[in-house]
């Protein structure tokens, strides 16, 4: 009795694996968690000033013309 239940619940567990531990709702997939984490990291990458040097939390730099710029005195004095 017991190994029977033991091998219908191992051959449950082993189509759940094959199915990625998609079926449980509110679960995100490893892909989904990845990007979330990269977007987080993303928000405390570090980008320098293209006037002064400075380095700045990428979140914080404003980007203007495909360069980033520490403050908007930076801006102003680059153009």
């Amino acid at each position: 009795m017991w190994l029977k239940l033991l091998i219908i619940g191992g051959v449950l567990y082993a189509l759940y694996r094959f199915a990625g531990g998609r079926i449980l709702p509110g679960r995100q997939s490893s892909a989904a968690a990845k990007a979330e984490e990269n977007a987080e990291s993303d928000e405390e990458t570090l980008v320098e000033c293209d006037r002064c040097s400075t380095f700045v939390v990428k979140k914080e730099a404003i980007f203007f013309k495909g360069k980033y710029y520490c403050s908007p005195e930076c801006l102003e004095k680059s153009k």
